[in-house]
């Protein structure tokens, strides 16, 4: 069985190098590896941006919380679905424009022209911020997929973990931009098909929507999706939202997509995409309450994939895995690799450094994080949900704030903004050790915003 497994994950594997290598002729320069020369059409930066989003959690993450906790999860969703439209309606047209307009390709080096900060300190602090989060990203993703060729494959956690980076990270290295975007694209229809087709399939055998309510009863996992209380459901709605507005990788899409106007219908797309792989998602936790016990909850989908299909068939089946995770590895490698290249190297080390300087420092600044973050993944102890929790709410906490009134605000000082920058990352690298059931991201995100808007408007003195 895992012979076959493997197999359809070679086919697969080798499907995302070719295009990989025939992008790699279009990424010759910085711009083009960076952001594709802003080129990218509105079908592919949608599919491509959500399907980066979502990534592994789909799969693995959002269907362990629902089989343990119920759908009391479902305000999770929302908040996720609302605020994600709410970043492609108020954020992307504007950011798109101002980067063109001040001829930036990163969001640090756009902080930095916003808010005139010639001394570079706001650019290279973010940049350094970002990495750190991202490496916590990057491995969250890393965990999935060793989890994945561990209980799927039949090969080991650290040599699953170490296959699926090396795919991921030779053909981002190779192609840039353009073969992220067009892999992402690609990887995202295929992994909506899936997370569709699973649960689908596991319903049509289980006898209806009473056999989930009774095995619910039978587990004590509440259906129920009213919160106890006003607090329970701020804290579930605004766990992940607010983080959209400040995820580089993300954020870079919208800086890539050729036409602005365009931007309104990639909206409706993408959203299109997120509801119907959330619900899927959530239907295969629940779907997990009546087809198994005691089983680790990140691997649900997996286990429903090889009960219900033939092996070489579950092979391309738990490729969707492999896909939503790919398609966030290596946003968050390319982009990690740009912020090292443009926003430390260029700007502290090397402000002559040629294009074709700073596209191999790129390169090695990605592998650089890849390797970090495949050493954080080696310990094996952390879960997914709380790893990209963590990466998600910091970077959230710490530039989130920052873009919003950065595009609605002219009152925003270079001080401001740096004090929101170091209070958001503070936050959220050191609130898990509060120990509290408070999310990250709501203390983060709120004190970053009131430390821009404070010390933005403090009077200045006058001689």
């Amino acid at each position: 069985m895992e012979i076959l497994i493997v197999a359809a994950f070679i086919t697969y594997a080798l499907m995302l190098l070719s295009i990989g290598s025939f992008f790699s002729i279009k990424a010759k320069s910085s711009s083009s590896f960076i952001l594709g020369g802003r080129s990218t059409n509105y079908w592919v930066t949608a599919v491509a941006l959500q399907a980066s989003d979502m990534s592994h959690w789909i799969f693995l993450g959002l269907p362990a919380v629902v089989y343990e906790f119920g759908l009391i999860k479902f305000w999770e969703i929302l908040g996720l679905v609302v605020f994600m439209f709410l970043n492609w309606h108020f954020v992307a047209p504007k950011i798109r424009v101002a980067t063109e307009k001040l001829q930036t390709i990163t969001l640090f080096s756009y902080f930095e022209k916003k808010f005139n900060d010639r001394s570079g300190t706001i650019r290279t602090l973010s940049a350094v911020i970002a990495v750190i989060f991202f490496t916590f990203y990057i491995s969250s993703g890393i965990v999935a997929m060793g989890r994945l060729f561990e209980n799927a494959f039949g090969i080991t956690y650290e040599i699953g973990a170490s296959i699926g980076l090396s795919v991921t990270v030779i053909y981002t290295l190779v192609g840039g931009f353009v073969a992220v975007a067009w892999c992402d694209f690609f990887q995202g229809l295929f992994a909506l098909a899936m997370i569709i087709l699973v649960p689908m399939i596991a319903y049509t055998g289980i006898g209806g929507w009473k056999s989930i309510v009774t095995a619910a009863e039978v587990k004590n996992v509440s259906l129920n999706i009213m919160p106890k209380s006003i607090w329970q459901l701020a804290s579930l709605f605004f766990i992940w939202g607010p983080g959209y507005f400040g995820q580089p990788h993300l954020l870079s899409f919208f800086m890539g997509i050729k036409d602005p106007k365009n931007i309104k219908y990639a909206k409706l797309i993408g959203f299109a995409w997120q509801t119907i792989a959330l619900s899927s998602a959530t239907l295969i936790g629940l779907l997990g309450l009546v087809y198994f016990n005691n089983v680790n909850s990140e691997i649900i989908y997996i286990l429903l994939t090889k009960l219900l299909f033939h092996p070489f068939v579950a092979g391309f089946v738990l490729c969707a895995i492999v896909a939503a995770t790919l398609s966030t590895l290596d946003s968050h490698i390319l982009t990690a690799g740009t912020t090292i290249a443009q926003d430390i190297y260029k700007k502290i080390f090397n402000h002559q450094a040629s294009s074709k300087k700073i596209l191999w420092i790129s390169r090695i600044g990605s592998l650089f994080v890849s390797l970090s973050a495949l050493y954080i993944a080696y310990g094996g102890s952390n879960t997914v949900y709380n790893l990209i929790n963590y990466g998600w709410s910091g970077m959230g906490s710490a530039f989130g704030p920052l873009v919003i009134l950065s595009l609605y605000s002219n009152k925003i000082t270079k001080q401001g903004a740096l004090a929101g920058i170091i209070t958001g990352a503070i936050t959220s690298l050191t609130w898990p050790y509060f120990e509290t059931e408070v999310p990250i991201l709501i203390p983060g995100f709120i004190l970053s915003y009131l430390a821009i808007y404070l010390i933005s408007h403090i009077p200045k003195r006058t001689t």
